[in-house]
């Protein structure tokens, strides 16, 4: 039996044995650019719909696919879809071009080919072949959806949204397009209307993971988290295989508080996948949350290995390094992440920190600054800063006035709320040398029984020390 293959039957697991046959000899005769044809009739009999099998087709017929001599531009189209679906993206390329050669009216020829090219991130070349497939048959929904995706990966919004709703009014009961149309409404915030085409689509195939996967995305995005998981139990039980799915049930888990079954999804996600930096990296936040510094380490550490050049990654070492008081290992990650992302304010002030506690003030002091030049609401480095230059045992660090601006409004910004903030604006003020405001503030840090329990010893001795109009100075 001669077989034509339509890609989305195709299931990656049948490949193992066909690998080897897939290899493609004449891969360098791909011309740089396809041959100036054109179909001047009407389109070709689609190569798999017509001709589609009445069961899923096994590998012995991709086998027979592959090794025999292709003749027709059907022919050459099977073998494409089998080179796209190996990655031989090449092969596949010379493929569906002699397909075009043989029969230029074959849209489905032209579509894939375009698919291909977009794989590739040769997206004008892309929209070169699917804007012709469009042209040769304007009533395939499927080229829509592919012109569409190519005209979403060049930021082209507009247009691919106008291509994914023509593709549906073509097919309303096409599952794909409705998947497509609805991850775009997602990304412009437009939940539920993202969330009517996942729920068309569900009932298209409710045998598909995806439409569940994704609406969970939209009840995350609004924190909707008991809705996101009942989705995400019901596309993971559809496909246990998947590891986002995993990963993203993990991330809700973790914010909700449930760390031990976010670790444990994490686990999973990257026992499916075990080059998923995402899923390390979260694993290692949970083990952070949970006070499990070392193995956050090892987990943000793996995630380095597959992507060295992730800031958050090496900030979030960083912030475990300093946990364990490895304030110089702490300085180099918060390094890398700066070097990676320059206006990274969270680094820059945990720097800081590391900074401060090594008692290279002056180095502290920079990077405070620095943090609030990029963040004036940071009230963290707005307190830590006053602070250095309220009680700085150096002189030329310490500058009152400005420690009293910088205070004022971290605790303006909290809301005057934060007793720890007003520990450091009295401070301030009594390095302005306006001691009875000190007093003040002081007295109002110790009004709080937590900021008491504490830090009650200290404190008492700084109020002490205002009453007496004297400042406060770091040892």
């Amino acid at each position: 039996m001669k077989w034509a293959l339509d890609p989305s039957m195709i299931s990656r697991s049948k490949w193992v044995r066909v690998l080897l046959l897939g290899t493609c000899a004449f891969a360098a005769a791909v011309r740089a650019d396809p041959p100036p044809l054109r179909c001047d009739g009407p389109p070709s009999a689609p190569a798999a719909a017509a001709r589609a099998p009445a069961r899923e087709p096994t590998v012995q017929d991709y086998e027979q696919i592959l090794s025999r001599q292709p003749r027709t531009a059907h022919d050459y189209y099977d073998h494409g879809v089998l080179h796209e679906r190996l990655d031989q993206h090449t092969s596949a390329i010379l493929d569906y071009t002699r397909a075009i050669g043989i029969d230029p009216c074959l849209a489905q020829a032209y579509e894939r080919r375009g698919v291909t090219y977009a794989s590739l991130g040769q997206f004008e070349r892309a929209l070169k072949d699917l804007d012709e497939a469009v042209r040769i048959d304007a009533r395939s929904s499927s080229t829509y959806v592919n012109r569409g995706a190519a005209y979403e990966a060049m930021g082209q919004n507009q247009r691919a949204l106008a291509d994914f709703n023509q593709a549906v009014a073509l097919e309303p009961e096409s599952a794909n397009a409705r998947l497509r149309r609805g991850a775009r409404h997602e990304l412009t915030g437009e939940f539920d209307r993202a969330r009517e085409d996942y729920a068309v689509a569900e009932r298209i195939n409710p045998g598909d993971a995806r439409p569940y996967f994704f609406r969970a995305r939209t009840f995350i995005a609004q924190r909707q988290y008991e809705r996101a998981l009942e989705d995400l139990d019901q596309a993971i039980r559809l496909d246990a295989r998947d590891a986002k799915a995993r990963q993203s049930r993990a991330a809700v888990y973790a914010a909700i508080g449930d760390q031990a079954r976010s670790i444990q999804d994490y686990g999973e996600a990257i026992r499916l996948d075990a080059r998923y930096a995402l899923a390390y990296r979260g694993r290692a936040d949970a083990y952070a949350r949970s006070g499990e510094a070392g193995r956050a380490i090892e987990d943000y550490t793996q995630a380095l290995r597959l992507n060295p050049k992730n800031a958050y990654a090496h900030y979030s070492r960083g912030l475990a390094y300093a946990r364990k008081r490895d304030d110089q290992r702490a300085i180099e990650d918060f390094g890398e992440a700066i070097r990676h992302k320059p206006d990274y304010a969270p680094a820059l002030r945990a720097r800081g920190m590391s900074y401060q506690r090594l008692g290279r003030i002056e180095r502290a002091v920079a990077d405070f600054d620095a943090a609030i030049r990029l963040d004036a609401r940071d009230t963290t480095a707005l307190n830590e800063l006053a602070w250095l230059l309220a009680t700085s045992s150096q002189a030329h660090i310490r500058d009152g006035k400005r420690a009293v601006e910088l205070a004022r409004s971290a605790c303006t910004i909290s809301g005057w709320k934060v007793p720890e903030l007003f520990d450091t604006y009295a401070a301030a003020l009594a390095e302005a040398g306006r001691f009875e405001d000190a007093v003040k503030w002081q007295e109002a840090a110790l009004e709080s029984a937590d900021f008491g329990r504490a830090h009650g010893a200290r404190a008492q001795e700084r109020l002490r020390l205002y009453r007496e109009g004297k400042p406060f100075r770091v040892p």
